[in-house]
């Protein structure tokens, strides 16, 4: 059963999922990409790292709906590089 939109914790958990899943080679990059107000950046990784995104988020039990996965998936990414690794 897909969902149209993720409640808040869902959101978090989905945020900390792709921090620790993503290599931090590619959440440097993003971080890098956000810094430099490289918008929008998404679009040239649609396909590439975002449809990664969207199925490593699938096959961890995430059930968001497609329309939704597609606006902000990289919202998502863009949150994660946010966080330090540990």
């Amino acid at each position: 059963m897909q969902m149209n939109e993720p409640s808040p914790a869902e959101r978090e958990q989905a945020i900390r999922f792709l921090a620790e899943s993503i290599p931090q080679e590619t959440l440097a990059n993003v971080r890098m990409l956000v810094q430099n107000r490289q918008t929008p950046w998404h679009h040239a990784s649609h396909f590439g790292l975002g449809l990664r995104v969207r199925n490593s988020l699938r096959e961890a039990g995430f059930r968001w709906s497609d329309a939704y996965m597609d606006d902000h998936w990289h919202e998502f990414v863009e949150e994660a590089a946010k966080i330090d690794p540990e």
